[in-house]
């Protein structure tokens, strides 16, 4: 969980990284219960859609097994992240919408979805092309043998953290276009480090593209739990909240 800086900034301020989305939550306890319900609905069902594409089983007999074996196995790269993510987002904004009947709360709601999947999707392409384009460079250093040694595995390495600066620093680009030319509310603001220390998906990606080993592949296992931190903040959201 990240740990949020002090921030005396009036401004506008779109959510860039899946920060604490109950610390300004303008709804009881029952009611974010309610959202993070259906935002864990949207995750699984982004990932029985995931593993249906993959060959498995989702008849209803069959669909908690389908899902634990796909979560046991999958590689979260580009494709499952940003499924999961969208699915999040989706449950999320559902629930918000359950909760709360307000209009303008729920465009509210829309605006968060949108910025949330962005924050989500645009790091994570960046990582996984910026890590495969390293390892294509590090296979010119491949010794005798195709042995790999440091010198190969340094620029999969260097690619994977340079992608994703890039693309935490790209998605708040974009999410503040979106910010003033759709929703009129202002510039946004810089990148800030909370930004991240927030991006746990990110981080397990690119530590997958860096090194494939056990430690990696069980951190990654509790990639779809963080994404679920975005789906709580747009069902969490509302014009006092993110106008404030």
């Amino acid at each position: 969980m990240s740990i949020l800086p002090i921030n005396i900034n009036t401004q506008s301020k779109p959510s860039f990284g899946h920060d604490n989305p109950w610390s300004d939550s303008p709804y009881n306890h029952k009611q974010q219960v309610i959202v993070a319900g259906t935002t864990a609905l949207g995750v699984l069902g982004s990932m029985a859609l995931l593993a249906r594409s993959e060959g498995h089983s989702v008849k209803p007999s069959k669909i908690l097994k389908s899902i634990k074996s796909y979560w046991s196995k999958v590689e979260f790269d580009e494709k499952p992240v940003i499924g999961i993510g969208a699915g999040s987002c989706l449950g999320g904004f559902i629930g918000g919408c359950m909760i709360d009947k307000d209009k303008e709360n729920r465009k509210a709601k829309m605006r968060e979805a949108l910025l949330q999947i962005f924050n989500i999707s645009v790091p994570i392409i960046f990582v996984v092309y910026a890590a495969k384009l390293g390892k294509s460079i590090g296979k010119k250093f491949l010794e005798k043998g195709n042995t790999e040694t440091f010198r190969t595995k340094l620029p999969k390495a260097v690619g994977g953290i340079a992608g994703l600066f890039a693309g935490v620093f790209s998605a708040n680009i974009i999410a503040n276009k979106i910010n003033e030319k759709i929703f009129q509310k202002g510039k946004g603001r810089p990148v800030q480090a909370s930004d991240f220390s927030a991006h746990l998906d990110d981080f397990c990606v690119a530590a997958q593209q860096m090194h494939d080993g056990k430690f990696v592949h069980a951190i990654s296992r509790f990639v779809p739990i963080a994404l679920m931190i975005a789906g709580n903040e747009v069902g969490n959201t509302s014009v006092e909240n993110v106008d404030s």
